[in-house]
């Protein structure tokens, strides 16, 4: 999706706010937590990752919406096909795993100095 600069830079100052206040509130959490406890920062992250949906379109997600989304496609494709999207989503499913895991072990080098 192309991404009008001029529109991205003009996002309500009120919405970066709250972006950066909730960043704030993870990075301190981070600072709290030596162990960098994942299931401990979750609601802050949550409520970051909700804000920044906000910001531009090509932040938006529907996480609600997703699972009837991809259940309606998947029941209109053949059998053979079905496979190939189970697949293709279970693949993205674990790459972005892959990337909240980097982010997590990146954070805690960060926390704990290494």
């Amino acid at each position: 999706m192309p991404v009008n600069p001029k529109v991205t830079l003009e996002v309500a100052s009120e919405v970066a706010s709250e972006v950066t206040q909730l960043a704030a509130a993870c990075a301190a959490r981070l600072r709290d937590s030596v162990a960098v406890d994942a299931p401990a920062l979750e609601p802050q992250f949550r409520a970051l990752l909700d804000a920044v949906r906000t910001l531009a379109p090509q932040f938006d997600f529907d996480r609600d919406g997703r699972p009837g989304a991809v259940a309606a496609v998947r029941e209109a494709l053949p059998l053979i096909e079905r496979e190939l999207f189970d697949a293709i989503i279970d693949d993205h499913a674990a790459e972005i795993a892959a990337i909240h895991e980097a982010m997590r072990q990146v954070v805690r080098a960060v926390a704990t100095g290494r």
